[in-house]
């Protein structure tokens, strides 16, 4: 194999939700709006909080204080600049902590900088540069391509073809790695190559071929170095 550039997906293949952090995450909102009269449990929080991240992941919000917004519409609680204030003091003491890298994730990133241009290509909600900036991983990137910054997600072609463009290569130049295989579908789909990293529990989400067979495949993000 000889590549040039290694296009990355981010959720379940870098990174994966840390329960823990996200709870305590979840328990802060709570008691802010609480504060603020919401009666809700943290059951209904935490699907309303998922519904409002899923609707903002094609620029549907422009920034973050829109998304709180929407959020807090969709609670029924009536917005008031103290209460956006500390809802966005929450996210910037707690989201973070409700990610975790997977093991070797900063080892194999160094080794793969060091013979390759990366980008890092994902469907992610409002606010993730800033987690991405937080985990550590930003310096590692030629590019870093979030679906709700250039409004498309994956599989569409146009979000690996702004990550070609970027990093100034062609389809035959590079190869995508990722958890889930609707977006390898769409990878190979732009001339690509494939890196399947069964480690998520969504490889089948959303895939268009069940039987769908990637160019190469292992179970771990530190595995991917056998074929890289």
């Amino acid at each position: 194999m000889s590549f040039k550039g290694v296009l990355i997906d981010f959720g379940d293949t870098l990174v994966h939700v840390d329960k823990e952090g996200n709870r305590r995450y979840e328990e802060a909102l709570l008691s802010t709006v609480r504060k603020y009269g919401h009666q809700g449990n943290l059951g209904d929080l935490s699907s309303i909080l998922a519904g409002a991240y899923g609707n903002s992941t094609k620029g549907e919000v422009k920034n973050l204080q829109e998304f709180w917004k929407l959020f807090l519409t969709k609670l029924g609680i009536p917005e008031q600049t103290a209460l956006l204030e500390d809802l966005e003091e929450v996210r910037s003491n707690h989201a973070v902590a409700a990610f975790k890298l997977y093991d070797g994730v900063f080892s194999i990133l160094s080794n793969l900088q060091r013979k390759y241009k990366l980008a890092l290509v994902s469907n992610c909600t409002i606010g993730m540069r800033d987690i991405i900036d937080a985990l550590g991983l930003a310096g590692y990137f030629s590019c870093i391509i979030l679906s709700y910054e250039v409004r498309v997600r994956k599989p569409n072609r146009l979000i690996y073809l702004e990550a070609l463009k970027k990093l100034n290569l062609e389809p035959h130049e590079c190869i995508f790695v990722a958890d889930e295989i609707s977006d390898l579908e769409g990878a190979r789909a732009v001339g690509l190559k494939t890196l399947l990293v069964r480690q998520g529990s969504l490889t089948f989400h959303e895939a268009g071929d069940q039987n769908f067979k990637p160019d190469y495949q292992c179970n771990s993000i530190s595995k991917t170095t056998k074929f890289l």
